[in-house]
């Protein structure tokens, strides 16, 4: 009877545990469902011959179902667009158990189509035949449009500055503490800008303007600019560079205060055409019969033209003698009511001057206005009383009409940039929310996991035991994207760091593994994050060379304000074809849940800091003998003041 007794007890301790463990599991299933139930992607379970067996509501929504139980009596196949798809992913299943990231486009419930990005992994048995397959789905149909749009404005964007008729620039105005312009920077420029100045883009791009040329050459350059890019007024004009032996007539405007975009052309030989008719009337008349460009000479106190080229017919239908006949006042009601205002106006200033451009539209012969380019000067009498006008006319009707394109297409691309930054923005929004959530989240389920460690025995204790080694990696690699997160967020805000502090500080945390240090007392140009490189390559060292492993820190100047930093172990070492690769796994998915990572991110790091990562063997010629991970620092007294970042 004692033993019948001692046995009960033992069951009834048995049955008490079992108990508890199917309390928590019931729980956990109930977690784990309102995860499903409340996940914002398409969670969906499928069998093999396409029937969904389970999804969430995220999956009705983007299908357009009515309901759940809508979904379950469908057949998956039946939302592809090509029904060859699902053999294909099936087929991939089974030969790589997964697929990940895939972009396809799939059709809703009323046929409309949408684009998707699938991620699916397969259910498999003991004797790995394929199951079922199991995944979420998001609807990236929006993100895929705008990506489309974009590509196609910036292709005709490219397009349009690539004109080999007409060189562009884009520059920022530099200003002084009063606000005035003093220099530029040129921030792009296509490849006419090379032909017409003779310049090398790589040569001139982010430098300012008094660096390339005299700053007493384009001091009223630079003031256009500054004055076009402040108030936002557009702006024609002519410019010559003697230092380039050229002459440049611009068109610039401003989308962005304190940004100027400038379209110019070479108009050197139009100049030279101009000192030609100085020195030589004659000469000058001959030239311009064969011109494209209309010459003419008006006398002012006759009121009629004295000459006129015969190209004028081309461009207005009137011959010279037509022209000839026309008094002022037939000439002024043929110029656009808008444009005789300023046309009055400059002819006021060019009679003090002697010379002026005139930009206005004339009604040709055939009642259609042409945009016509008039550059003049006014010859006075000897009493200084305006005798004749003499210029020359030029038809920019279509470049009119393509600067008006251009700048309604710089304001459109203007715009989708706009929308872009609050697309990116909104993305951010949404990156933080489910950071944020999935990081509580993991904090419960760490927290229950430890409520169960001490719950259950046997092999439920080992289940726990997994659970929790796998919430601690989940916390870990949140942590990593949540760093890496914030190194893309924008430009590095770096600083004197102290080397030497950073190094002590990691090393204290492996308390238990043998590292050599001497210390070195030096400041490079870093930011808080510092202590990640010096955390992931030691914490990389313990984790591959076992606990014997043995690791050893070297500073040394490398020379150009440099340091050379070598973390070495004494563990397996890498071989020599994967000294590289082990660099770009994350990103090349050469490897496992959150493989990867953390070289990825000593890697950035690095380059954020301006220097070099590698890795070589610990002993030269033996890889087995361990690895030697080296990177290069910008020491902070060779660091140019002004390239600090701070």
């Amino acid at each position: 009877m004692a033993a019948i007794q001692a046995e009960n007890e033992m069951l009834r301790r048995e049955n008490a545990a079992l108990q508890s463990v199917k309390e928590a599991l019931r729980g956990s299933e109930a977690r784990y469902r309102r995860l499903f139930e409340d996940d914002l992607t398409g969670d969906f379970v499928t069998a093999l011959d396409g029937r969904i067996l389970a999804c969430n509501p995220a999956f009705v929504r983007i299908f357009g179902f009515a309901s759940v139980e809508e979904a379950l009596d469908t057949n998956i196949g039946d939302l592809y667009e090509d029904p060859g798809d699902r053999d294909w992913l099936l087929a991939r299943i089974r030969r790589e158990r997964k697929v990940e990231n895939e972009g396809r486009t799939r059709k809703r419930r009323d046929g409309t189509r949408i684009h998707v990005v699938e991620n699916v992994v397969g259910r498999f048995g003991p004797d790995g035949e394929l199951l079922e397959a199991q995944g979420y789905i998001y609807d990236d149909s929006e993100r895929k449009r705008a990506e489309d749009a974009l590509q196609e404005n910036m292709e005709w964007y490219r397009q349009a500055l690539d004109n080999p008729l007409v060189a562009y620039a884009f520059c920022e105005i530099i200003t002084d503490g009063s606000g005035r312009p003093v220099d530029v920077v040129y921030l792009r420029v296509n490849r006419t800008f090379e032909e017409f100045t003779g310049l090398v883009r790589e040569n001139i791009l982010n430098r300012r303007a008094t660096e390339i040329f005299a700053p007493d050459e384009i001091g009223d350059l630079i003031a256009s600019y500054g004055n076009v890019a402040l108030t936002g007024e557009p702006a024609t004009f002519q410019y010559p560079l003697p230092s380039l032996s050229r002459w440049y007539e611009v068109t610039a405007f401003s989308s962005q205060r304190g940004y100027i975009t400038a379209f110019f052309t070479d108009i050197t030989r139009r100049k030279w055409a101009e000192e030609a008719l100085r020195e030589s009337e004659e000469r000058f008349r001959a030239v311009l019969e064969n011109s494209l460009d209309a010459a003419y000479r008006r006398n002012l106190q006759a009121d009629r033209y004295d000459y006129m080229s015969p190209v004028i017919e081309q461009i207005l239908g009137f011959t010279p003698e037509e022209m000839a006949a026309m008094n002022l006042e037939e000439v002024v009601d043929r110029i656009h009511p808008d444009d005789r205002l300023p046309v009055e106006a400059e002819l006021n200033t060019a009679a003090a001057s002697g010379r002026g451009l005139l930009v206005y539209r004339f009604r040709a012969k055939d009642g259609r206005y042409r945009w016509l380019e008039d550059h003049f000067t006014v010859i006075p009498d000897s009493i200084g009383q305006p005798l004749f006008r003499g210029g020359i006319v030029r038809d920019v009707t279509e470049r009119r009409r393509t600067e008006e394109a251009i700048m309604r297409h710089a304001g459109e691309l203007a715009r989708i940039h706009r929308d872009l930054e609050s697309a990116h923005r909104e993305a951010n929004l949404y990156l933080d929310i489910l950071t944020h959530d999935i990081g509580n989240t993991e904090n419960v389920s760490n927290l229950y996991a430890e409520l169960l460690v001490d719950s259950v025995e046997g092999e439920a204790a080992g289940y726990v035991a997994n659970l929790k080694r796998s919430i601690a990696k989940s916390i870990e690699i949140l942590g990593t994207v949540s760093k890496i997160r914030r190194i893309h967020a924008g430009p590095p805000g770096l600083r004197a760091t102290d080397l030497d502090a950073v190094i002590q500080a990691e090393i204290a945390h492996f308390p238990d593994t043998s590292i050599r240090y001497e210390g070195a007392p030096r400041q490079v140009l870093a930011d808080d994050l510092l202590c990640e490189v010096f955390m992931n390559l030691i914490g990389n060292a313990v984790k591959h060379g076992g606990p014997d492993v043995e690791v050893s820190i070297r500073v040394k100047a490398e020379g150009n304000g440099f340091l050379r930093v070598t973390v070495a172990d004494t563990g397996r070492g890498i071989p020599d074809d994967r000294k590289e690769e082990i660099f770009h796994r994350y990103e090349r998915k050469q490897r496992g849940v959150g493989e990867g990572l953390g070289l990825y991110l000593v890697r950035i790091l690095i380059d954020r800091y301006g220097g070099r990562l590698w890795v070589e063997d610990r002993v030269p010629g033996r890889p087995g003998e361990g690895a030697a991970f080296s990177f290069l620092l910008r020491e902070v007294d060779a660091v140019p003041e002004r390239s600090r970042g701070d």
